[in-house]
């Protein structure tokens, strides 16, 4: 207990530290001058900074547990652009990742992940390609999904349609809930209860009702993370 408060104390003095140094540069005015600055930046150049944002799309997502990338690109790019970007960016990104392990590290992934690729070839074969759908709809772990499957046997093409429409509602509601919230400047001018309005409310419902389709898929297909 004396260790954890100590560190507790040594973590909070540290923050402290920090902040007195670096305030103004992590404040909330300079925050907003660098969203000014990169908003400028999109607006001038759309093309560059969607390819920009495109290529840092891929490799965060290449990346486990960077979530919330989509409402983030909703925020800055808008909900077209947001939505092409992160959909693609995200199927894209999966296909990398079962590539990589289906040619070069396939032996180990049979080794780690055996479990988990024998349930997967066991629902593809009774279920077909929308067993991969149901994966994405029941938001199975992104990166250990795309792992597994690098050592099944479904074909690229299939992984890749499969990832891209299983995701697409899930990364639809997230990408349009970024789209709608106000940038900084509005959110400093007009106060946080302010810009809360019934569209906001509406999206925001849509997130929370996400969970419930889960719950619905999952009575239909196995989970492969959860199965022996």
């Amino acid at each position: 207990m004396t260790r954890r408060i100590a560190l507790l104390l040594s973590v909070v003095i540290l923050f402290a530290i920090g902040w007195w140094t670096w305030g103004d540069v992590v404040g909330l005015d300079a925050i907003h001058a660098h969203e000014r600055r990169v908003r400028n930046l999109v607006e001038s150049h759309p093309v560059r900074s969607a390819l920009i944002g495109f290529a840092a799309y891929v490799a965060l997502s290449l990346v486990p547990g960077t979530t919330g990338k989509s409402i983030v690109y909703g925020w800055l790019f808008g909900f077209w652009v947001g939505l092409a970007i992160s959909s693609l960016a995200l199927t894209i990104a999966a296909v990398t990742s079962l590539l990589v392990v289906r040619y070069a590290f396939r032996d180990l992934a049979e080794r780690k992940l055996s479990a988990v690729i024998r349930v997967i070839d066991r629902a593809v074969a009774r279920n077909g390609p929308m067993y991969f759908v149901s994966l994405r709809l029941l938001h199975a772990p992104y990166t250990l999904t795309n792992y597994a499957a690098g050592a099944t046997a479904v074909s690229t093409r299939t992984f890749a349609w499969t990832t891209y429409v299983g995701m697409l509602p899930g990364t639809l509601v997230f990408v349009l809930a970024g789209s709608n919230l106000p940038s900084l400047d509005v959110l400093m001018k007009q106060g946080v209860w302010n810009i809360v309005d019934l569209r906001l409310l509406v999206l925001l419902s849509l997130l929370a009702f996400l969970p419930m389709l889960t719950k619905v898929v999952r009575g239909r297909f196995p989970d492969p993370v959860q199965s022996p």
